[in-house]
């Protein structure tokens, strides 16, 4: 995933809310589960040290 240290608060969550959602998509592949988990970490964390 690009850089997301440059988005803003409300577009981490935006992405967040779409990403925890593609994980209940029933067409997705482990592969994919595993690269989307992997971008809601991201994300989240970013997110975590801007709140901080």
């Amino acid at each position: 995933m690009k850089n997301t240290n440059n988005l803003t608060i409300e577009e981490l969550e935006r992405r967040i809310a779409h990403f925890e959602d593609r994980l209940t998509d029933f067409i997705i592949t482990e592969e994919q589960r595993e690269l989307i988990k992997e971008s809601l970490r991201e994300l989240k964390n970013t997110k975590e040290r801007k709140v901080s």
